[in-house]
């Protein structure tokens, strides 16, 4: 894993073009209002952390660092311009149209928030995802006026398939109540700057106070951001805070609040900076290269949280070889190099891999980029020798070669939203088993297999069931493989 900043030490910043809706145009918080053809620039870091805090599958706090598998976003994005631009034809032909579907729909979220902010004075502490089941937008926020923002987002890669998605957009977007209703629709390109679509806002009255909106917005916002962040702690604390405001919270659920409060106030480790103290956790990401992420420690209390106040912007700053980056909601991330600055607050030795921490449930909102760097932490940790990724074999692409004990293994990888894996990636893996003389090739799936399909006397299988196995305990590998 490499850090963010070492992806835009040359471009931090990346441009889209975006059309705006005439119609919109009065709703903007902007001194221009009648121009509808913009170029906006944005933050690739904050790019990322709007990604996680709204992009997370599953609203159940989950104690993995996903922060870092978002990050990956950063490697699919072309360097040497500052449009933004994607490499859409690497990324289909080697993970697949299934990733490249998932990042395209991560990347619409994500500039929707980005293009918003530059439209809209966004209170940024109010930006969540937006709860329930069933068809709804993907997120909501305050304004600094006090009107709620609704957005559903798409990504695709095509204008053709934008134009289809565009019905469903406009519908979907009225099933939550707000004061402006806004369908993003982003198409992200290789070859020519990506473009963006921001359309129509019909109006539909909240009956709550602004004032009382904002707080529970915010607690959302929170309960999000640090399930992202990898602190399940954190994110329960301020799913219960979200509870309390709304009048829902369980006596047992407010104890279990207090208790969350006491521990990380005690227990939790502080970092100080611009006269400011932050709770939180530190993660290795890889050989000498850690992450920080904590939160402003004026909003753990109740009166505090709802007595703090977004800071005037974010802010990056570099400090002995480690870079802080402070969002305006009073999160802090800080990616760490010299990690001997934090030793009087923290065992350095007991840090944990944040690759070590991990579900099924996790498994599931990855994309095959990050699951690739997560089985290959994984082999590392069972003695696995590396030897190649993305490698040909006949015409077949596996997506990781490994040794163990003198015995090469071909891996595939497949993760499916649908949980099941389809009929032609075993009948092409029955195939090109036959090509393969000299190792064994393994298919990993969090997917349920049919096993009467597939040559298991030739074919080592992983599904969902094995994975769980896994990710409670690494060395169940060894044993599913070498059995």
């Amino acid at each position: 894993m490499t850090f963010i900043r070492n992806f835009t030490s040359r471009f931090s910043n990346k441009t889209i073009s975006v059309e705006i809706d005439p119609d919109l145009l009065t709703e903007l918080d902007t001194i221009d209002q009648i121009t509808t053809s913009r170029n906006i620039t944005f933050n690739l870091y904050k790019l990322i952390y709007h990604i996680g805090t709204i992009q997370s599958r599953r609203f159940a706090p989950s104690n993995r660092l996903k922060f870092s598998d978002k990050s990956d976003l950063i490697e699919t994005i072309y360097r040497n311009t500052n449009e933004f631009r994607v490499r859409v034809n690497d990324i289909r032909t080697a993970n697949g149209s299934e990733t490249l579907t998932s990042i395209s729909e991560d990347f619409g979220i994500g500039i929707s928030v980005v293009i918003a902010e530059k439209l809209f004075k966004i209170k940024r502490s109010t930006i969540q995802r937006i709860y329930g089941t069933g068809r709804r937008p993907d997120w909501k926020c305050q304004t600094t006026d006090n009107r709620i923002l609704v957005v559903e987002c798409k990504g695709s890669t095509s204008m053709q398939t934008s134009i289809q998605q565009e019905v469903n957009a406009l519908d979907q977007k009225t099933k939550e109540a707000g004061d402006i209703q806004i369908a993003s629709l982003t198409v992200i390109n290789e070859a020519t700057i990506s473009t963006n679509r921001f359309l129509d806002p019909p109006i539909e009255q909240s009956n709550i106070s602004p004032i009382m909106e904002n707080h529970i917005l915010r607690a959302g916002h929170y309960a999000s951001v640090f399930s992202f962040l990898g602190n399940s702690r954190l994110s329960r604390y301020y799913s219960q805070m979200r509870k309390r405001l709304e009048g829902k919270i369980t006596p047992y659920e407010q104890t279990e609040k207090n208790k969350i409060f006491k521990e990380i106030r005690t227990n939790d480790p502080i970092v100080r900076f611009k006269e400011r103290e932050f709770t939180g956790s530190f993660y290795e990401i890889e050989n000498k290269k850690f992450l920080f992420v904590g939160v402003d420690k004026e909003l753990l209390s109740y009166t505090g949280f709802l007595e703090f106040k977004d800071y005037e912007s974010d802010s990056d700053t570099l400090i002995n070889g480690n870079y802080y980056n402070l969002f305006k909601d009073g999160v802090l991330i800080i990616e760490i190099v010299e990690i001997q600055e934090f030793n009087n607050i923290i065992d350095i030795n007991r840090i944990k891999n944040y690759q070590n921490k991990i579900t099924i449930s996790d498994i599931d909102e990855m994309n095959e980029i990050s699951f690739s760097k997560y089985f290959i932490h994984l082999l590392k940790r069972n003695d696995f020798n590396i030897i190649e990724e993305q490698a040909m074999v006949s015409s077949f692409q596996f997506d990781l070669v490994a040794n163990y004990n003198d015995e090469t293994y071909f891996f595939e990888f497949k993760l499916f939203k649908s949980k099941r894996i389809d009929i032609k990636t075993i009948d092409r893996l029955n195939f090109y088993n036959r090509q393969v003389t000299n190792g064994k090739i393994v298919l990993v799936t969090n997917g349920k297999i049919n096993y009467e399909s597939i040559d298991t006397a030739r074919i080592t299988v992983i599904d969902r069931l094995e994975l769980k196995k896994i990710a409670n305990n690494y060395t169940n590998l060894i044993k599913l493989i070498t059995s």
